[in-house]
């Protein structure tokens, strides 16, 4: 799976096909490549303690002004 963002700052998540894109100016970029099968964050229940799952947050700089400076944003979670 791939995580990809253009310059219009439009994410697309890629999940088993191809990507075909055509751009007049600039390029893609690719925040991230993950393998499916091993997710970073497990998901638990809270109760029984039994495992539910797995996720994994995709995260994108992005500077947000002159006081702000740079901040994270999640832009995909898997």
């Amino acid at each position: 799976m791939a995580v990809i963002r253009d310059l219009q700052n439009n994410i697309f998540v890629l999940k088993n096909a191809g990507f075909v894109a055509f751009s007049l100016t600039g390029a893609y970029s690719v925040l991230s490549i993950i393998d499916q099968a091993h997710l970073d964050t497990v998901v638990k229940d809270d109760v029984t303690s039994m495992v539910l799952g797995w996720t994994q947050e995709v995260k994108m700089r992005c500077n947000t002004g002159s006081k702000a400076g740079d901040r994270e944003f999640v832009v995909a979670l898997l």
